[in-house]
């Protein structure tokens, strides 16, 4: 999320947490909800950075690509193409057939 965006969400759940605060302390008990609601606001805006997706997907190491069974005819370049996979990701490459290929990372 944005410092932006945090900024806003955590206006809005602010605004909600003194709204159900001032319901409640006026009414008795009508506000609860707003309250809750603006407290799970703040809390999910707390915890995002720790649990939310991380900016960059993490690495992980490639194994030995593999040759598929898999062939077909590239209709741009009529070239025929083979199929390989990481087994340890399922990332699929397509290179000419043929060649006898350690790929290494695009």
């Amino acid at each position: 999320m944005s410092p932006n965006a945090r900024l806003l969400v955590l206006a809005i759940g602010a605004l909600m947490l003194f709204g159900g605060t001032v319901l409640t302390v006026l009414t008795g008990g009508g506000g609860i909800g707003l309250m809750i609601t603006g407290a799970l606001i703040f809390a999910s805006v707390g915890l995002e950075r720790r649990y939310g997706r991380p900016g960059t997907p993490p690495r992980v190491e490639h194994t030995d690509w593999e040759l598929t069974k898999e062939k077909f005819v590239d209709h741009e370049t009529g070239q025929l193409l083979e199929v390989w996979m990481d087994p340890l990701t399922g990332e699929r490459r397509y290179e000419p057939a043929g060649r006898d290929l350690k790929l290494p990372r695009p």
